[in-house]
Protein backbone atom coordinates (compact mmCIF):
# COMPACT_ATOMS: atom_id res chain seq x y z
CA UNK A 1 0.00 0.00 0.00
CA UNK A 2 1.79 3.38 -1.20
CA UNK A 3 1.92 6.46 0.99
CA UNK A 4 -1.34 8.13 -0.37
CA UNK A 5 -3.44 5.19 0.03
CA UNK A 6 -2.14 4.84 4.06
CA UNK A 7 -3.13 8.58 4.25
CA UNK A 8 -6.33 8.66 2.37
CA UNK A 9 -7.05 5.60 4.73
CA UNK A 10 -6.13 7.52 7.89
CA UNK A 11 -8.12 10.46 6.96
CA UNK A 12 -11.21 7.81 6.50
CA UNK A 13 -10.48 6.42 10.29
CA UNK A 14 -10.35 10.41 11.77
CA UNK A 15 -14.31 10.96 9.24
CA UNK A 16 -15.25 7.78 10.78
CA UNK A 17 -14.78 8.58 14.83
CA UNK A 18 -15.77 12.26 13.81
CA UNK A 19 -19.19 11.34 13.00
CA UNK A 20 -19.65 8.84 15.07
CA UNK A 21 -19.21 11.59 17.84
CA UNK A 22 -21.50 14.39 15.35
CA UNK A 23 -23.83 12.05 13.53
CA UNK A 24 -25.93 14.91 11.90
CA UNK A 25 -22.95 16.92 10.99
CA UNK A 26 -23.75 16.86 7.18
CA UNK A 27 -20.84 18.87 5.75
CA UNK A 28 -18.84 16.02 8.27
CA UNK A 29 -20.84 13.49 6.35
CA UNK A 30 -20.15 14.75 2.91
CA UNK A 31 -16.56 14.30 3.57
CA UNK A 32 -16.59 10.77 4.75
CA UNK A 33 -18.44 9.83 1.49
CA UNK A 34 -16.39 11.57 -0.71
CA UNK A 35 -13.44 9.96 0.97
CA UNK A 36 -15.29 6.88 0.41
CA UNK A 37 -15.43 7.13 -2.97
CA UNK A 38 -12.18 8.34 -3.66
CA UNK A 39 -10.85 4.91 -1.70
CA UNK A 40 -13.13 2.97 -3.89
CA UNK A 41 -15.41 1.68 -1.38
CA UNK A 42 -18.73 2.30 -3.09
CA UNK A 43 -21.27 0.75 -0.76
CA UNK A 44 -19.96 2.78 2.30
CA UNK A 45 -20.31 5.58 0.04
CA UNK A 46 -23.91 5.19 -0.95
CA UNK A 47 -24.86 4.25 2.83
CA UNK A 48 -23.03 7.66 3.63
CA UNK A 49 -24.57 9.38 1.44
CA UNK A 50 -28.41 7.91 2.42
CA UNK A 51 -27.68 8.85 5.88
CA UNK A 52 -27.38 12.33 4.84
CA UNK A 53 -30.61 12.24 2.58
CA UNK A 54 -32.06 10.41 5.83
CA UNK A 55 -31.45 13.62 8.07
CA UNK A 56 -31.95 16.33 5.11
CA UNK A 57 -33.50 14.80 1.89
CA UNK A 58 -32.98 17.85 0.13
CA UNK A 59 -29.73 18.06 0.15
CA UNK A 60 -28.29 18.77 -3.16
CA UNK A 61 -24.26 17.71 -3.05
CA UNK A 62 -25.86 14.22 -1.76
CA UNK A 63 -27.95 14.18 -4.62
CA UNK A 64 -25.40 14.79 -6.82
CA UNK A 65 -23.13 12.51 -5.60
CA UNK A 66 -25.57 9.70 -5.63
CA UNK A 67 -25.96 10.55 -9.20
CA UNK A 68 -21.99 10.36 -9.84
CA UNK A 69 -22.27 6.84 -7.96
CA UNK A 70 -25.06 5.36 -9.89
CA UNK A 71 -23.53 6.66 -13.23
CA UNK A 72 -20.12 5.25 -12.47
CA UNK A 73 -22.14 1.75 -11.75
CA UNK A 74 -23.75 2.12 -15.22
CA UNK A 75 -27.37 2.35 -13.31
CA UNK A 76 -28.64 5.25 -15.55
CA UNK A 77 -31.90 5.44 -14.71
CA UNK A 78 -30.77 6.13 -10.62
CA UNK A 79 -28.23 8.46 -12.13
CA UNK A 80 -30.96 10.48 -14.03
CA UNK A 81 -33.26 10.25 -11.09
CA UNK A 82 -30.86 11.38 -8.21
CA UNK A 83 -29.91 15.04 -10.85
CA UNK A 84 -33.43 15.58 -11.72
CA UNK A 85 -34.08 15.87 -8.05
CA UNK A 86 -31.21 17.59 -7.67
CA UNK A 87 -31.56 20.31 -10.55
CA UNK A 88 -35.61 20.27 -8.91
CA UNK A 89 -34.52 21.74 -5.47
CA UNK A 90 -31.56 23.78 -6.81
CA UNK A 91 -32.49 24.91 -10.62
CA UNK A 92 -28.66 26.81 -10.76
CA UNK A 93 -26.94 23.34 -9.72
CA UNK A 94 -24.54 23.34 -12.36
CA UNK A 95 -22.90 20.03 -11.92
CA UNK A 96 -26.28 18.49 -11.97
CA UNK A 97 -27.22 20.21 -15.39
CA UNK A 98 -24.16 19.14 -16.88
CA UNK A 99 -24.38 15.75 -15.87
CA UNK A 100 -28.49 15.52 -16.36
CA UNK A 101 -27.26 16.71 -19.89
CA UNK A 102 -24.08 13.77 -20.52
CA UNK A 103 -26.85 11.63 -19.87
CA UNK A 104 -29.85 12.70 -21.91
CA UNK A 105 -27.46 12.74 -24.92
CA UNK A 106 -26.41 9.19 -24.41
CA UNK A 107 -29.87 8.20 -24.68
CA UNK A 108 -30.37 9.64 -27.42
CA UNK A 109 -31.96 12.50 -26.39
CA UNK A 110 -30.50 15.28 -27.99
CA UNK A 111 -32.76 18.42 -27.16
CA UNK A 112 -33.17 17.61 -23.39
CA UNK A 113 -29.54 16.93 -23.75
CA UNK A 114 -29.00 20.62 -25.38
CA UNK A 115 -31.45 21.99 -22.35
CA UNK A 116 -29.79 21.06 -19.69
CA UNK A 117 -26.22 22.00 -21.15
CA UNK A 118 -27.00 25.19 -21.57
CA UNK A 119 -28.58 25.38 -18.00
CA UNK A 120 -25.06 24.08 -17.06
CA UNK A 121 -23.40 26.72 -18.77
CA UNK A 122 -25.49 29.66 -17.22
CA UNK A 123 -25.13 28.31 -13.95
CA UNK A 124 -21.48 27.57 -14.14
CA UNK A 125 -19.92 29.77 -16.57
CA UNK A 126 -16.40 28.72 -15.74
CA UNK A 127 -16.86 24.80 -16.04
CA UNK A 128 -14.83 24.28 -19.30
CA UNK A 129 -16.21 20.77 -19.26
CA UNK A 130 -20.02 22.27 -19.59
CA UNK A 131 -18.82 25.07 -22.67
CA UNK A 132 -17.29 21.71 -24.09
CA UNK A 133 -20.25 19.53 -23.98
CA UNK A 134 -22.71 22.46 -25.27
CA UNK A 135 -19.90 22.77 -28.43
CA UNK A 136 -20.29 19.45 -28.88
CA UNK A 137 -24.27 19.37 -28.75
CA UNK A 138 -24.57 22.56 -31.32
CA UNK A 139 -22.50 20.63 -33.89
CA UNK A 140 -24.74 17.50 -33.56
CA UNK A 141 -28.15 19.84 -34.36
CA UNK A 142 -26.23 22.05 -36.94
CA UNK A 143 -25.48 25.08 -35.41
CA UNK A 144 -21.67 25.83 -36.22
CA UNK A 145 -21.55 29.30 -35.60
CA UNK A 146 -23.20 28.67 -31.62
CA UNK A 147 -20.93 25.50 -31.12
CA UNK A 148 -17.65 28.19 -32.04
CA UNK A 149 -18.44 30.36 -29.51
CA UNK A 150 -18.26 28.18 -27.00
CA UNK A 151 -14.94 26.32 -28.15
CA UNK A 152 -13.78 29.47 -27.99
CA UNK A 153 -14.66 29.54 -24.13
CA UNK A 154 -13.01 26.28 -23.62
CA UNK A 155 -9.35 28.04 -24.68
CA UNK A 156 -10.42 31.19 -22.84
CA UNK A 157 -10.54 28.85 -19.72
CA UNK A 158 -8.20 27.01 -20.83
CA UNK A 159 -5.50 27.90 -23.54
CA UNK A 160 -3.86 23.97 -24.25
CA UNK A 161 -7.16 22.16 -24.43
CA UNK A 162 -6.72 20.46 -27.41
CA UNK A 163 -9.92 18.97 -27.94
CA UNK A 164 -10.82 22.76 -28.34
CA UNK A 165 -8.36 23.54 -30.99
CA UNK A 166 -9.46 20.24 -32.66
CA UNK A 167 -12.86 21.68 -32.80
CA UNK A 168 -12.29 25.01 -33.94
CA UNK A 169 -10.38 23.77 -36.68
CA UNK A 170 -12.76 21.28 -38.09
CA UNK A 171 -15.28 23.86 -37.72
CA UNK A 172 -13.52 25.92 -39.64
CA UNK A 173 -12.80 23.74 -42.26
CA UNK A 174 -16.02 23.46 -42.89
CA UNK A 175 -16.45 26.43 -43.30
CA UNK A 176 -13.93 27.23 -45.89
CA UNK A 177 -12.47 29.68 -43.37
CA UNK A 178 -9.11 27.81 -43.96
CA UNK A 179 -6.42 30.13 -42.78
CA UNK A 180 -8.07 30.40 -39.35
CA UNK A 181 -8.00 26.00 -39.34
CA UNK A 182 -4.47 26.11 -39.88
CA UNK A 183 -3.89 28.54 -37.23
CA UNK A 184 -6.16 26.31 -34.66
CA UNK A 185 -4.90 23.22 -36.22
CA UNK A 186 -1.43 23.86 -36.20
CA UNK A 187 -1.56 24.94 -32.48
CA UNK A 188 -2.78 22.02 -31.58
CA UNK A 189 0.36 19.82 -33.47
CA UNK A 190 2.98 22.15 -31.21
CA UNK A 191 1.50 21.19 -28.10
CA UNK A 192 2.10 17.45 -29.71
CA UNK A 193 -1.64 15.99 -31.06
CA UNK A 194 -1.27 13.23 -32.98
CA UNK A 195 -4.84 12.77 -33.31
CA UNK A 196 -5.35 11.79 -37.19
CA UNK A 197 -8.64 13.80 -37.40
CA UNK A 198 -6.19 16.38 -36.75
CA UNK A 199 -3.80 16.39 -39.73
CA UNK A 200 -6.14 15.41 -42.59
CA UNK A 201 -8.43 18.53 -41.59
CA UNK A 202 -4.64 20.39 -42.09
CA UNK A 203 -3.62 18.59 -44.94
CA UNK A 204 -7.30 19.65 -46.75
CA UNK A 205 -6.94 23.13 -45.72
CA UNK A 206 -3.26 23.08 -46.85
CA UNK A 207 -4.90 21.45 -50.32
CA UNK A 208 -7.48 24.65 -50.52
CA UNK A 209 -4.85 27.49 -49.90
CA UNK A 210 -2.65 25.92 -52.55
CA UNK A 211 -0.05 24.37 -50.47
CA UNK A 212 0.53 21.20 -52.01
CA UNK A 213 4.16 20.39 -50.49
CA UNK A 214 2.30 20.84 -46.82
CA UNK A 215 -0.85 19.43 -47.70
CA UNK A 216 0.68 15.90 -48.39
CA UNK A 217 2.96 16.15 -45.13
CA UNK A 218 -0.25 16.65 -43.12
CA UNK A 219 -1.85 14.13 -45.35
CA UNK A 220 0.82 11.13 -45.16
CA UNK A 221 0.97 12.19 -41.42
CA UNK A 222 -2.57 11.37 -40.65
CA UNK A 223 -2.50 7.76 -43.54
CA UNK A 224 0.31 7.16 -41.23
CA UNK A 225 -2.01 7.23 -37.98
CA UNK A 226 -4.61 5.51 -39.82
CA UNK A 227 -3.05 3.61 -42.75
CA UNK A 228 -6.44 2.02 -43.65
CA UNK A 229 -8.21 5.09 -43.61
CA UNK A 230 -10.15 5.32 -47.18
CA UNK A 231 -10.83 8.54 -47.24
CA UNK A 232 -7.62 10.00 -46.10
CA UNK A 233 -6.15 7.89 -49.03
CA UNK A 234 -7.83 9.20 -51.51
CA UNK A 235 -7.47 12.88 -50.69
CA UNK A 236 -3.67 12.73 -50.26
CA UNK A 237 -4.13 10.76 -53.92
CA UNK A 238 -5.86 13.53 -54.75
CA UNK A 239 -2.58 15.87 -53.52
CA UNK A 240 0.01 13.85 -55.33
CA UNK A 241 -2.64 14.09 -58.67
CA UNK A 242 -2.72 17.57 -58.30
CA UNK A 243 1.19 18.10 -57.44
CA UNK A 244 1.76 16.05 -61.10
CA UNK A 245 2.45 13.29 -59.21
CA UNK A 246 0.39 10.96 -60.86
CA UNK A 247 1.95 7.77 -60.49
CA UNK A 248 2.13 7.91 -56.78
CA UNK A 249 -1.55 8.98 -56.86
CA UNK A 250 -2.73 6.02 -58.58
CA UNK A 251 -0.48 3.91 -56.59
CA UNK A 252 -2.73 5.22 -53.18
CA UNK A 253 -5.96 4.92 -54.71
CA UNK A 254 -5.27 1.31 -55.91
CA UNK A 255 -4.28 0.58 -52.80
CA UNK A 256 -7.28 2.17 -51.15
CA UNK A 257 -9.37 -0.11 -53.74
CA UNK A 258 -7.46 -3.38 -51.87
CA UNK A 259 -8.81 -2.27 -48.71
CA UNK A 260 -12.39 -1.13 -49.59
CA UNK A 261 -13.20 -2.27 -53.31
CA UNK A 262 -16.22 -0.42 -53.45
CA UNK A 263 -14.91 2.97 -52.45
CA UNK A 264 -17.11 5.15 -54.67
CA UNK A 265 -14.80 8.57 -54.98
CA UNK A 266 -11.45 6.17 -55.43
CA UNK A 267 -12.84 5.02 -57.97
CA UNK A 268 -13.81 7.98 -59.57
CA UNK A 269 -10.80 9.48 -58.95
CA UNK A 270 -8.72 6.59 -60.02
CA UNK A 271 -10.51 7.21 -63.43
CA UNK A 272 -9.22 10.18 -63.87
CA UNK A 273 -6.00 8.90 -63.13
CA UNK A 274 -5.84 6.09 -65.40
CA UNK A 275 -7.50 8.41 -68.47
CA UNK A 276 -4.25 10.90 -68.34
CA UNK A 277 -2.25 8.40 -68.23
CA UNK A 278 -3.75 7.16 -71.54
CA UNK A 279 -5.28 3.94 -70.20
CA UNK A 280 -9.26 4.81 -71.39
CA UNK A 281 -10.19 1.25 -71.16
CA UNK A 282 -9.29 1.01 -67.65
CA UNK A 283 -10.42 4.30 -67.17
CA UNK A 284 -14.20 3.99 -68.26
CA UNK A 285 -14.18 0.30 -66.26
CA UNK A 286 -13.86 2.30 -62.82
CA UNK A 287 -16.22 4.82 -64.54
CA UNK A 288 -19.01 1.65 -64.57
CA UNK A 289 -17.82 0.42 -61.64
CA UNK A 290 -19.27 3.66 -59.88
CA UNK A 291 -22.27 3.43 -61.51
CA UNK A 292 -22.71 0.15 -60.76
CA UNK A 293 -22.50 0.70 -56.99
CA UNK A 294 -24.47 4.12 -57.58
CA UNK A 295 -26.85 3.81 -60.53
CA UNK A 296 -27.15 7.84 -59.92
CA UNK A 297 -23.66 9.07 -59.52
CA UNK A 298 -23.71 11.76 -62.62
CA UNK A 299 -20.02 12.27 -62.40
CA UNK A 300 -19.18 8.79 -63.56
CA UNK A 301 -21.49 9.08 -66.19
CA UNK A 302 -20.52 12.59 -67.53
CA UNK A 303 -16.82 11.58 -67.60
CA UNK A 304 -17.52 8.42 -69.56
CA UNK A 305 -19.59 10.23 -72.10
CA UNK A 306 -17.04 13.04 -72.26
CA UNK A 307 -14.52 10.58 -73.54
CA UNK A 308 -16.59 9.14 -75.95
CA UNK A 309 -17.32 12.65 -77.41
CA UNK A 310 -13.35 13.50 -77.11
CA UNK A 311 -12.91 10.12 -79.15
CA UNK A 312 -15.66 11.70 -81.59
CA UNK A 313 -17.71 8.63 -80.70
CA UNK A 314 -20.79 11.09 -80.24
CA UNK A 315 -23.49 7.68 -80.59
CA UNK A 316 -20.61 6.05 -77.34
CA UNK A 317 -21.79 9.62 -75.67
CA UNK A 318 -25.55 9.63 -76.41
CA UNK A 319 -25.50 5.84 -75.15
CA UNK A 320 -24.21 6.93 -71.50
CA UNK A 321 -25.76 10.04 -71.07
CA UNK A 322 -29.59 7.92 -71.97
CA UNK A 323 -28.53 5.56 -69.23
CA UNK A 324 -28.12 8.54 -67.04
CA UNK A 325 -31.62 9.90 -68.23
CA UNK A 326 -33.16 6.83 -67.25
CA UNK A 327 -32.20 6.73 -63.82
CA UNK A 328 -31.76 10.57 -63.49
CA UNK A 329 -34.75 12.06 -64.56
CA UNK A 330 -35.58 14.75 -62.17
CA UNK A 331 -31.91 16.07 -63.13
CA UNK A 332 -31.47 19.10 -65.77
CA UNK A 333 -27.78 17.92 -66.79
CA UNK A 334 -28.66 15.11 -69.18
CA UNK A 335 -31.25 16.70 -70.94
CA UNK A 336 -29.33 19.08 -71.67
CA UNK A 337 -26.13 16.69 -72.24
CA UNK A 338 -28.51 14.86 -74.85
CA UNK A 339 -29.97 17.97 -76.56
CA UNK A 340 -26.39 19.21 -77.41
CA UNK A 341 -24.75 15.45 -78.49
CA UNK A 342 -27.76 14.38 -80.71
CA UNK A 343 -27.12 18.21 -82.52
CA UNK A 344 -23.66 17.57 -83.12
CA UNK A 345 -24.79 14.08 -84.06
CA UNK A 346 -26.70 15.69 -86.94
CA UNK A 347 -29.93 14.36 -85.22
CA UNK A 348 -32.40 17.22 -84.64
CA UNK A 349 -35.51 15.91 -84.21
CA UNK A 350 -34.15 14.04 -80.99
CA UNK A 351 -31.75 17.31 -80.24
CA UNK A 352 -35.36 19.39 -80.07
CA UNK A 353 -37.25 16.80 -78.11
CA UNK A 354 -34.77 17.11 -75.05
CA UNK A 355 -34.55 20.47 -75.43
CA UNK A 356 -38.53 20.81 -75.31
CA UNK A 357 -38.95 18.27 -71.94
CA UNK A 358 -36.07 20.31 -70.18
CA UNK A 359 -37.78 23.59 -71.32
CA UNK A 360 -40.62 22.37 -69.88
CA UNK A 361 -39.23 21.12 -66.84
CA UNK A 362 -37.82 24.57 -65.95
CA UNK A 363 -40.97 26.10 -66.64
CA UNK A 364 -43.07 23.99 -64.27
CA UNK A 365 -39.98 24.45 -61.98
CA UNK A 366 -40.58 28.27 -62.21
CA UNK A 367 -36.82 28.16 -62.12
CA UNK A 368 -35.93 31.75 -63.94
CA UNK A 369 -35.00 33.36 -60.40
CA UNK A 370 -31.74 34.47 -60.64
CA UNK A 371 -27.91 32.96 -61.01
CA UNK A 372 -27.17 29.62 -62.17
CA UNK A 373 -30.91 29.27 -63.01
CA UNK A 374 -31.07 32.14 -65.51
CA UNK A 375 -27.35 30.53 -66.77
CA UNK A 376 -28.51 27.63 -67.16
CA UNK A 377 -31.73 28.51 -69.50
CA UNK A 378 -29.55 30.75 -71.33
CA UNK A 379 -27.90 27.66 -72.58
CA UNK A 380 -31.02 25.95 -73.37
CA UNK A 381 -31.84 29.00 -75.27
CA UNK A 382 -28.77 29.01 -77.03
CA UNK A 383 -29.22 25.32 -78.08
CA UNK A 384 -32.62 25.75 -78.87
CA UNK A 385 -31.91 28.66 -81.40
CA UNK A 386 -28.78 26.54 -82.81
CA UNK A 387 -31.04 24.25 -83.47
CA UNK A 388 -33.98 25.51 -85.10
CA UNK A 389 -31.39 27.07 -87.31
CA UNK A 390 -29.76 23.93 -88.26
CA UNK A 391 -33.69 22.80 -89.41
CA UNK A 392 -33.84 25.99 -91.66
CA UNK A 393 -35.92 28.58 -89.06
CA UNK A 394 -33.94 31.28 -88.94
CA UNK A 395 -36.37 33.84 -87.66
CA UNK A 396 -37.28 31.79 -84.76
CA UNK A 397 -33.49 30.51 -84.12
CA UNK A 398 -32.04 33.64 -84.01
CA UNK A 399 -35.39 34.86 -81.40
CA UNK A 400 -34.16 32.02 -79.50
CA UNK A 401 -30.45 33.52 -79.44
CA UNK A 402 -31.62 36.70 -78.44
CA UNK A 403 -33.50 35.70 -75.37
CA UNK A 404 -30.55 33.87 -74.24
CA UNK A 405 -28.19 37.09 -74.34
CA UNK A 406 -31.40 38.52 -72.53
CA UNK A 407 -30.91 35.92 -69.36
CA UNK A 408 -27.21 36.01 -69.82
CA UNK A 409 -25.78 38.95 -71.08
CA UNK A 410 -22.30 37.36 -71.56
CA UNK A 411 -23.94 33.69 -72.55
CA UNK A 412 -21.49 33.02 -75.67
CA UNK A 413 -18.57 33.73 -73.68
CA UNK A 414 -20.48 31.03 -70.71
CA UNK A 415 -20.83 28.87 -73.75
CA UNK A 416 -17.57 29.33 -75.48
CA UNK A 417 -16.78 25.45 -75.78
CA UNK A 418 -20.02 24.50 -77.31
CA UNK A 419 -20.03 27.27 -80.14
CA UNK A 420 -16.64 27.04 -81.21
CA UNK A 421 -17.35 22.72 -81.20
CA UNK A 422 -20.89 22.78 -82.35
CA UNK A 423 -21.36 25.33 -84.71
CA UNK A 424 -20.23 26.48 -88.44
CA UNK A 425 -20.39 30.00 -89.99
CA UNK A 426 -23.04 29.20 -92.56
CA UNK A 427 -25.30 28.32 -89.41
CA UNK A 428 -24.19 32.31 -87.90
CA UNK A 429 -24.73 33.56 -91.01
CA UNK A 430 -28.24 32.26 -91.33
CA UNK A 431 -28.97 33.99 -88.21
CA UNK A 432 -27.89 37.57 -88.75
CA UNK A 433 -30.30 37.05 -92.02
CA UNK A 434 -32.77 36.06 -90.24
CA UNK A 435 -32.50 38.80 -87.92
CA UNK A 436 -35.01 41.52 -87.66
CA UNK A 437 -34.34 43.85 -84.57
CA UNK A 438 -30.84 44.78 -83.11
CA UNK A 439 -30.95 42.97 -80.54
CA UNK A 440 -31.30 39.79 -82.31
CA UNK A 441 -28.17 41.12 -84.85
CA UNK A 442 -26.43 41.58 -81.48
CA UNK A 443 -26.85 38.26 -80.79
CA UNK A 444 -26.12 36.69 -83.43
CA UNK A 445 -22.61 38.31 -83.74
CA UNK A 446 -21.75 38.03 -80.55
CA UNK A 447 -21.82 34.01 -81.45
CA UNK A 448 -20.32 34.71 -84.84
CA UNK A 449 -17.04 35.95 -83.12
CA UNK A 450 -16.63 32.73 -81.40
CA UNK A 451 -17.75 30.23 -83.82
CA UNK A 452 -14.90 28.35 -85.75
CA UNK A 453 -14.09 29.20 -88.89
CA UNK A 454 -13.56 25.23 -89.93
CA UNK A 455 -17.13 24.52 -88.25
CA UNK A 456 -19.37 22.41 -90.99
CA UNK A 457 -22.65 20.86 -90.01
CA UNK A 458 -22.90 17.31 -89.06
CA UNK A 459 -24.07 14.88 -92.48
CA UNK A 460 -27.51 13.96 -91.92
CA UNK A 461 -27.73 10.66 -89.82
CA UNK A 462 -30.60 8.26 -89.41
CA UNK A 463 -32.47 8.26 -85.68
CA UNK A 464 -30.17 5.72 -83.81
CA UNK A 465 -31.82 3.27 -81.45
CA UNK A 466 -28.98 1.53 -79.33
CA UNK A 467 -25.70 3.69 -79.92
CA UNK A 468 -22.31 1.91 -78.99
CA UNK A 469 -19.64 3.10 -76.84
CA UNK A 470 -15.40 4.23 -77.15
CA UNK A 471 -13.07 6.20 -75.39
CA UNK A 472 -10.52 9.01 -75.47
CA UNK A 473 -8.09 11.39 -73.51
CA UNK A 474 -9.26 15.08 -71.93
CA UNK A 475 -9.77 16.89 -68.62
CA UNK A 476 -11.57 16.43 -65.50
CA UNK A 477 -11.82 17.47 -62.19
CA UNK A 478 -10.89 15.45 -59.38
CA UNK A 479 -13.24 14.29 -57.08
CA UNK A 480 -12.54 16.40 -53.05
CA UNK A 481 -13.62 14.99 -50.03
CA UNK A 482 -13.96 17.11 -47.60
CA UNK A 483 -13.24 17.11 -43.57
CA UNK A 484 -13.39 15.12 -41.35
CA UNK A 485 -13.64 15.73 -37.88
Amino acid sequence: MGTNEKALDEIISNLEREVALRPKDIPLRLQLSLSYMKKGRTEDAQKSLEDILAIDKRNVDALYYMGILAADQGDLDKAQESFEKAVRINARHGPSHYFLGKILALRGNIEGALKESEKAVAASPGNALAHAQLGELYIAVGRPADSEKQWQRVLELDPSNLQALHNLGAIYTDMGKHSEAISYLSRAVRLGSDNAGLHFNLGICYLATGDHAKAATALEKANELEPENVVTMNALGEVYATSNQLDKALEVWEKALQIKPDALFVLYNLGLGLFQKGRSDEAKSMWQKCIDIDPTYLPAYKNYATACTMAGDLEGAIAKWLDAYRVTPALHEPYLALGDLYFRNGQYDKAGEFVTRLTEKLDAAESLAAGPDKELRSSVELLYGSILLARGQAKEGVERWRRAMELDPNFALSNASFIRKALWPQLTEAAMNGATTEDQRKAARLVGSLTGEEGAPPPPRPEATEPKTTEKKGGFSWFFRKKKK
